[in-house]
Formats: C-alpha cells, structure tokens, sequence
C-alpha cells in the first residue's frame, strides 16, 4: 500500500495566487428551513433570481426574500412523497435545470420517498424525477407533468449522495452514495461499512457517479463514450465508482475539472480531483480504502495501485464528522479567492468552520478561512448542509437555517468588486455628511456598514432621502476604511463599495 502525504508546502509564482483570504464576510439573505442548495433561476448570465431547495421537500423562489408561494412542494404541505426528517441525509437532495429550460420548461430534482402519483414501497428510496415549469407562470412548476428518469430501490436509509450537474458535454452527471451501510465504528478499518461491498460492485447503481443523456429518448440513454459501455455484467450508467457517500460535488466551471467531497466512515473525510479530461473509469478507493488508508482489507488493499487517492484528506479528531464539499470559486467579486476551493464539515463547530484548498502543480494545500456573518453562525444548531454557485459564478453557503451569500473579503483593501461601480459615495474621504448614490433610480431597502476587521457598524441616526440618492451622516463613524453594502429593494442584488472617513485632526 502506498503513503501519500496529503498536506503540501509549496510556492506559487503568481502574484493572484500568493493572495489567499483569511477571512471572508457573507451576507445572510435569508432565513430558510434546511437550505441544501441554490440554483439560479434561468440560464440568463445576468439571472439575479435564485431557486432555494429545501431538503423538507420545497423549492421557493428568492427575489428579494422568499416568495412565499413555493415552486414545487413535494413535502407534507403539498404532494407529501417525502419523509423528511428520519434521516439527516434523506429527503430533496439536489435540482438541475435542463440545458433548454428556458424552451422545454424541464428541471430535475433528486429525492427520497414515493413517485409523484404516490406509488412506491419505501419512503426512502431514491428517485430522479423530471419536472415542468408552468408554461403560463415561470414562479410555479406544473402539478401534473413528470416522468421517472431514474429509480434505486435503497435497502436502507443513508448514504443517498444525491447532488447532480449537467456538464459542459450537456450530460447529466448525478451522484449516489453505498446504500446506507454503516459498519461498527472500530477505528482503524475492517469496521464492516459498505457490508455489501455495492461501491467496488459494478453491477450496482450504489455508491457511484453516474453520467446520463436525457436530451432524447426516455427515459434516458447511455452516452456512447461511457467508460464500460459494453462490458459484461457492468451497469453502463457508470461513469466512476468506489464512493460511500459522495453528498456534496461540483465542477470547476472555468476548466471542467470535478471535485467530490466524499463523507468518511471512521477515520477520514476526503475530496477526490478529477481533470476534465478524464476519458471515466476511475476507482476513487471505497471499501477497499477510507480516505488514504487501507479499510477492507486493512493491509493490501490495493496492491496494484489502481485506486485514485484524494487530493485532501482529514481525520476525525471529535470536532469534524462528514465532509461538505464546495467549489472552487470563479466570481468576479473576490479577487483574492480566485481558483481556490471552499469546503467544510457538518460538525465542524470549534475555531474553524470553512477551510480553503489551493493548488499547485500535482500537490494541494488546505488552509481554515474564517467566514464572518452578521451575529454569526448559531453553533450546533445551524449545520452546513452544501454550497451553491450562481451563474455569475458567486458562491452561497446553505445551512439548516438560512441561506447566505460569499460577499467579499475584508482584508483586501485595494479591490472594490465589479457589481460596486454604480454605487458612488461622496464626498469620499468623508468628514460629516455622505452621499449614496445608487447610480440608477432605485429604493435602498438596507445599508450595512462594516469595518476592515469584518464588524457590522450600528449607525446612531438613520439614513435620509430615497430613490437613488441617500444622506449618511459619517460624523457618528470612527476614521477609517468601511465596506458598504446595499441591499436593493425589489432585487435580489447587492451593491457595494468603500468609504473613508477622516477627522480634520487625522
């Protein structure tokens, strides 16, 4: 068996990758029950809309707050197919829209529980279902249009994975984890997880990603260029195997790349790397390792050295449990995150929450990053379940309790973010009283103000004026650098910039 150092040192010979952030400041948008992720609303480069799924079984709408009229509600206030709330990894667990939504009106969801006419035998079996939009109301999905894509009869509850994307080449690439079983929990491998063994067996579904062509014939078919097409007694769905519970995933929307972060069983969280360019195939390890070390059998597992290994991987140490996988960020709004890979741990409620993982060469390297909201995160109450990515490529963090967005990094003093340059502030430096001009004639619904160490503000007076042009008064604010933040009224956007406040004795 080999050994793998999975924590590197390394220089970066580019000025854009020696900035890595310490800290990141998010905006919280929403309150939300179960937030597990946010897709944007159309296709639209320009979409500012979001679909917010909620793993109790809703998606709702986001346009400056919740719509309060779901999308779809497959939970018990509306079809009632699933059982959410057995199971922490059960229930609606990912949505994609089809690469022609804005022609055919087609989005998918991944869930656990009964098909959309109420048939089925488990609550928790696994079901890829294709839904319509309302071709009269883009708000509201059709009630009565769906066909089945894909259904896993599960033997028991876990381990359901869930998270799909199309990719570049229009496929749909889903991910499904083992079938839920969980061994002994004796340290050190050979604890009789996966007791199946469905994650090597490639006549299973389970444990896998499965890459699927649902542009033609129902209710799917095999791309040709499918890694075991044609092999004996092997599901041809496969596109890669060996995962346990693949919750979280994404792909690298500038180079293709994929990342998975794969849930541990004892030992080890990991996120597996595979290039774009990868022809599919690969064995990511699971059970013959957990993360990189031997797990069945616990020594010899992989003689032939056969397995990918990850490119990061972590032990328990009593404060971390299951690997929630990011992205690799490729906004326009923080610069100093740029190429970097956000991910975090559902029981990861000590010092650090959110950890950064940056590349360079073959080697990667993972650094805790700290992401400030207002009034912080609530510790061992609102757990990470994911994160999403817009069409801008901005990043939102989705928790049992709200939704947030990534907003900017309050270390990086040189750089305001592009979506900033119709918001002027003036005079600036300022003295007593500002202006805000919003650039267009638009309705300030909230400003916050936050200082360089990422601290909200609470201004003494209110703001004065309305409708584009705003009066603050800057004399109740200390000197120094401030980070503005606009929420606009009626949009799901906001504006920011900075302001300099000095004292004539300064």
């Amino acid at each position: 068996m080999r050994i793998t150092v999975l924590l590197f040192l390394g220089f970066f010979f580019t000025n854009a990758l020696l900035a890595q952030p310490e800290r990141l400041v998010a905006n919280r948008l929403t309150y939300a029950s179960h937030v597990i992720q946010a897709v944007s609303f159309s296709h639209d480069p320009d979409e500012s809309r979001l679909f917010v799924v909620l793993q109790e079984g809703k998606v709702v709408v986001y346009e400056n707050g919740l719509i309060e009229t779901p999308f779809i509600d497959l939970s018990s206030t509306g079809s009632d197919i699933i059982d959410f709330g057995i199971g922490s990894e059960e229930g609606l667990l990912s949505m994609a829209l089809d690469p022609d939504y804005e022609t055919n009106g087609y989005f998918y969801l991944v869930y656990t529980g009964y098909a959309p006419d109420g048939s089925g035998d488990n609550s928790y079996d696994w079901r890829l279902i294709r839904f319509r939009r309302s071709m009269t109301d883009p708000y509201l999905a059709d009630p009565d249009w769906w066909e089945e894509i894909l259904y896993i009869p599960m033997i028991r509850r876990g381990h359901n994975g869930g998270a799909m994307y199309f990719g570049a080449d229009g496929m749909l690439y889903v991910a499904i984890g083992d079938g839920g079983s969980t061994g002994t929990g004796a340290p050190g491998g050979g604890s009789n997880g996966d007791a199946d063994n469905n994650a090597q067996n490639l006549g299973s579904l389970l444990g896998k990603m499965l890459r699927l062509d649902v542009s033609g014939e129902a209710p799917y078919a095999i791309p040709s260029d499918n890694p075991f097409v044609g092999v004996e007694n092997v599901q041809p769905e496969i596109w890669s195997y060996g995962f346990r519970n693949p919750w979280r995933w994404s792909f690298d929307r500038e180079t293709g790349d994929m990342f998975i972060g794969d849930v541990g069983e004892v030992n080890w969280e990991e996120i597996s790397f595979e290039p774009a360019d990868h022809p599919g195939g690969a064995n990511y390890g699971w059970r013959l390792l957990e993360g990189p070390m031997c797990y069945n059998p616990i020594v010899d597992c992989d003689p032939d050295n056969e397995t990918v290994l990850p490119i990061h991987a972590y032990e328990h140490d009593g404060e971390v449990c299951s690997v929630i996988g990011g992205f690799r960020y490729r906004g326009q709004q923080i610069p100093t995150l740029e190429g970097h890979y956000i991910y975090s741990d559902a029981c990861g409620f000590g010092t650090y929450r959110f950890w950064l993982l940056r590349q360079n060469g073959d080697s990667w390297s993972s650094q805790p990053v700290d992401v400030e909201v207002e009034g912080g995160f609530v510790p061992w109450e609102e757990t990470r379940f994911g994160f999403a990515e817009d069409n801008q490529g901005e990043l939102y963090i989705c928790t049992r309790l709200a939704l947030y967005k990534i907003a900017f990094d309050p270390d990086d003093e040189n750089t305001i973010p592009d979506d900033a340059t119709d918001l002027i502030v003036y005079p600036n430096p300022a003295r007593t009283q500002v202006s805000i001009d919003l650039g267009a004639e638009l309705i300030l619904e909230e400003l916050r103000i936050y200082d360089l160490n990422g601290r909200m503000v609470d201004l003494q007076k209110p703001l004065t004026g309305g409708s584009r042009y705003y009066a603050l008064d800057a004399s109740q604010l200390a000197s120094g650098m401030y980070i503005l933040n606009a929420k606009i009224l009626g949009f799901p956007i906001i504006k920011t910039g900075k302001m300099l406040v000095t004292r004539e004795d300064d």
